[in-house]
């Protein structure tokens, strides 16, 4: 379902090529499962895939995040294509994951889905990729497929409503698979009942030996995946995804929307999904491993709680133009330096495993940067699921605390300035970039971390004022121009007017610049928790005038990824919604947050009001922009664990030579720890003799040079740090001109 491909039918071992009438291994109690039970989707479980570009196979939908194609309905999930033009499609269709979310390696996993009638053309899919898809693409990936329906041969036998195929794909790395080392092994079934009457199961057992899948507990698909080649099975654990497609030139081969004859809408109904465990099985819950406090990139003193592990397959690529220069770092024992030359663009960035940073989307990326350059600068993330962001640091300026002055600064860029991006799936923590530099210039980065989220503003009890001057309609909290928000015209498409004024002294007044587009938002600057207003009476208000026969939506949007968490309410003359008439008075229009809510994750608002329209408009106005009915909002919780970091032990003594008997005063209080912890001491005097606490007095009896190593634990790891003390009647007793601390440490001058 990934990716073009024409079938590779090989002659492998299928023990269910032909229908084998022995039932599956009976399950008991799932150990995971969505039974769909709820009012929405459940989005701490599922995200979306949207977007129109074919999906490699030529299909023919758009992917959309709207509740018109994904919803829940008495008890089942419901996938609904709909003939309808969209962003230039003529369908639209849904297609949910669960990568960065939810994922397993081995077990029995089934869903009861009914189809809706695929004649023809209509592409139901219900199967699992690997969560190393972000770093290794498809098929190296690995693909399962444990429902496809609606394939050529099926819709040319007539057969296409009780046939289903099933298939594995990866990458064989032996070469003698296919031309380019794609691996696929498929089979398929012909049921004796139409898959679209009623539910039936649809279930794949997975083991480090095989892979099975039934269909109502027939086999159908049986393979071995003990092949050296097909690691793709065996190394990493999966994401479950369901979509129905429209067409594609691979499987269904109806390339033309004049081609599809299905009825629609047409309706993919889940039941229910249910992971079984075996002896093998592992689940992987976002909510059990999620980062939580200080979160380390590539910092070697910061106190982190969270770290990237770079000997995960964490690798930093040099795109271009970079060399390896060296620095003094910021902190640590090294940093990342390069030298940069003039005429080319230049990048670097790690490449890693997805990690899902869920409580950093609204916190911070800090680093220190060294330069002297007055080139732009990018700094970039990237995620699997969701796109590219980046934040440009301007040429010659000096944004989110960079001073290009050749000495280290230390940057904090807020992490809802990088638009478009999945944070449950970030594959690149940090890149940097840039075009060619006008001379040779030098650039280095060091301690590089990220903060935890800040809190949103919650307002609550109370009318939100979004863009109103009315104190009843703002008593719970407003926008905040300037401050939490800003009024954002999308590439100069409107020009405000200064009358068409309802309450207060302005109001949202506009006309189009002949662009042939035209669009505004008013954007959080970090984001709004709204769920206040997700109760029976919040409404979101706004009063509206025009005489214009434009179409155009009004819009509110939640979290990064485009396309995801967008409400649009369309307004077209002589289908105007909420009562709206194009007379040139005043109308307020209402529209309860329970219909925001089904498209709006609103613990998360980026845009709290939108207007988009395509050709021209005169004479829009808007005013007294709020919401009502405000109760108790919801906050979400974080978790995790603290990542330890070996304490740094410290001596300071008394005196460090002198005649028998001498009697030393050890300190080693100054010993740190970056997570807080408490620590204990144990002493070895050199003579034989213990010792334990922060702070001891010891008497050495006999001449002789000792060493004192004290060792410091935090009771998970441990520091040692020596001192030597010389006791010798020829010395005479004084105070140490240096306070050491240890071998490798750094010493300080002891001060009187």
């Amino acid at each position: 379902m990934m990716i073009s491909r024409k079938p590779l039918w090989q002659a492998i071992v299928l023990a269910g090529s032909c229908v084998a009438a022995q039932a599956a291994t009976a399950q008991s109690t799932p150990i995971w499962s969505d039974e769909f039970n709820g009012e929405r989707l459940d989005r701490s479980i599922w995200s979306f895939n949207t977007g129109g570009d074919g999906n490699g196979n030529g299909e023919l939908q758009y992917y959309t995040a709207s509740h018109d194609n994904v919803y829940l309905e008495n008890g089942s999930l419901i996938i609904e294509a709909k003939r309808e033009a969209y962003e230039g499609k003529e369908f639209t269709s849904g297609r949910i994951h669960t990568n960065g979310r939810f994922g397993f390696r081995y077990g029995t996993i089934e869903a009861r889905i009914k189809l809706p009638d695929l004649a023809d053309g209509l592409w139901p899919a219900f199967w699992m990729m690997g969560n190393n898809f972000g770093i290794d693409g498809w098929p190296k990936s690995g693909e399962w497929d444990i429902l496809e329906a609606g394939y050529k041969a099926a819709i040319d036998a007539g057969t296409v409503n009780h046939a289903v195929s099933g298939a594995l794909h990866w990458w064989h790395e032996s070469g003698d698979w296919s031309d380019w080392l794609q691996a696929d092994a498929a089979a398929d079934i012909e049921t004796p009942f139409n898959l679209n009457d009623d539910f039936h199961t649809y279930k794949m057992d997975w083991t480090p030996e095989q892979v099975t899948m039934y269909v109502d507990d027939i086999e159908f698909f049986n393979m071995d995946i003990t092949d050296p080649n097909m690691s793709e099975f065996r190394d990493n654990p999966a994401h479950i995804i369901l979509n129905m497609a429209v067409g594609g030139w691979n499987f269904v081969e109806l390339t033309e929307p004049s081609q599809i004859t299905a009825s629609f809408p047409a309706k993919m109904a889940v039941d229910y999904v249910r992971l079984y465990e075996n002896n093998y099985t592992e689940i992987h819950r976002a909510e059990d491993t999620l980062a939580s406090g200080t979160y380390g990139i590539s910092t070697e003193t910061t106190p982190v709680f969270s770290e990237l592990n770079w000997g995960d397959n964490t690798n930093l690529y040099i795109w271009n133009n970079m060399t390896t220069a060296t620095t003094a770092p910021s902190e640590g024992s090294s940093a990342l330096a390069y030298d940069i030359a003039p005429g080319d663009w230049w990048g670097m960035g790690l490449l890693h495993k997805d990690q899902n940073l869920r409580n950093y989307k609204h916190g911070y990326l800090h680093f220190d940067m060294k330069t002297e350059s007055v080139e732009p600068i990018t700094i970039g993330l990237s995620s699997t699921s969701g796109g590219d962001g980046s934040v440009t640091l301007a040429a010659g300026g000096d944004q989110f605390g960079l001073e290009r002055t050749g000495e280290w600064t230390h940057v904090a860029i807020p992490m809802a300035e990088f638009g478009g991006v999945d944070f449950e799936t970030i594959k690149q923590l940090f890149s940097m970039s840039g075009p060619a530099p006008a001379e040779a210039m030098n650039l280095a980065v060091d301690n590089i971390y990220l903060t935890e989220s800040v809190e949103l503003d919650a307002p609550e009890f109370g009318a939100f004022g979004i863009y109103t001057e009315t104190p009843e309609h703002r008593d719970a909290g407003d926008f905040a121009f300037g401050v939490n928000g800003d009024l954002f015209i999308w590439d100069d498409t409107l020009a405000l007017q200064p009358d068409g004024i309802l309450e207060g002294n302005g109001s949202l007044h506009v006309d189009s610049t002949g662009k042939g587009w035209y669009g505004m938002g008013l954007t959080a600057r970090e984001g709004f928790n709204l769920t206040a207003f997700d109760n029976p009476n919040g409404m979101l208000h706004f009063s509206m005038k025009t005489t214009s026969n434009a179409e155009f939506k009004v819009g509110m949007k939640s979290g990064s990824v485009d396309d995801i968490g967008q409400l649009w309410v369309d307004f077209a003359p002589g289908a105007d919604p909420y009562g709206f008439s194009r007379d040139g008075q005043w109308h307020e229009i209402v529209i309860p947050m329970s219909e925001v809510s089904l498209d709006v994750d609103l613990s998360d608002v980026r845009q709290v009001f939108q207007l988009l329209g395509v050709g021209e408009i005169e004479g829009l106005a808007i005013d007294d922009v709020y919401l009502s009915g405000g109760e108790q909002a919801t906050q979400s919780g974080n978790n995790g664990e603290v990542v330890n970091r070996a304490p740094q032990a410290a001596i300071k003594t008394s005196v460090t030579h002198g005649g028998a008997p001498l009697t030393v005063d050890f300190d080693a209080s100054a010993s740190t720890d970056v997570n807080g912890d408490e620590l204990t001491y144990v002493w070895d005097f050199g003579d034989g003799s213990l010792g334990s606490g922060a702070t001891v007095t010891h008497e050495y009896q006999t001449e002789g040079s000792y060493e004192v190593i004290v060792s410091v634990s935090d009771g998970e790891l441990e520091d040692t740090t020596t001192n030597y003390v010389i006791v010798d009647g020829s010395h005479s007793s004084g105070k140490s001109a240096k306070r050491g601390l240890g071998f490798g440490h750094h010493s300080e001058e002891d001060h009187d």
